[in-house]
């Protein structure tokens, strides 16, 4: 393994941990995408489970619909502010760890509570987020925002 102070080297933990954010963001979206294409099989056991006669197939169908756009609306938000976090770290920008830090944590407690396929893609991209404050991906940053 190089050395983080020779110019132009990426440290290995950086490449990891940028892959891993990109992999876990990409699935991440493709579970938003996965559920709103299940959202049939959502319906059903809500039909099947509600005893509130206030409750129309339409009023049912038309909330899981709103919900599941939602969700897939926030997790490619999400998901895109992570990858573009994760390019200006690997750029050598030390801040954006703090705004990665913040959008996976952020994208995990969303996905607890709207997407539970997406939780292990999440996990991921921590996974990539937790590569990014290793002591040698902290001193090629350091060396780096020094440099500009």
């Amino acid at each position: 393994m190089t050395s983080p102070k020779e110019s132009g080297t990426t440290p290995g933990t950086i490449t990891a941990g940028y892959w891993l954010v990109v992999a876990g963001a990409a699935l991440w979206v493709l579970a938003a995408i996965y559920q709103l294409s299940n959202k049939q099989a959502l319906v059903d056991a809500v039909k099947s489970r509600t005893t509130d006669t206030a409750l129309t197939p339409e009023m049912i169908e038309s909330s899981a619909t709103v919900t599941l756009v939602v969700v897939l609306v926030v997790s490619v938000v999400l998901a895109a502010l992570a990858v573009w976090f994760a390019v200006k770290v690997k750029a050598g920008t030390k801040k954006s760890r703090t705004g990665l830090m913040i959008t996976v944590l952020l994208n995990l407690f969303f996905q607890m509570i709207g997407n539970g396929y997406a939780i292990t893609p999440a996990l991921i991209a921590m996974a990539g987020l937790v590569l990014f404050y290793f002591r040698q991906s902290t001193e090629y940053l350091s060396e780096r925002e020094q440099l500009t």
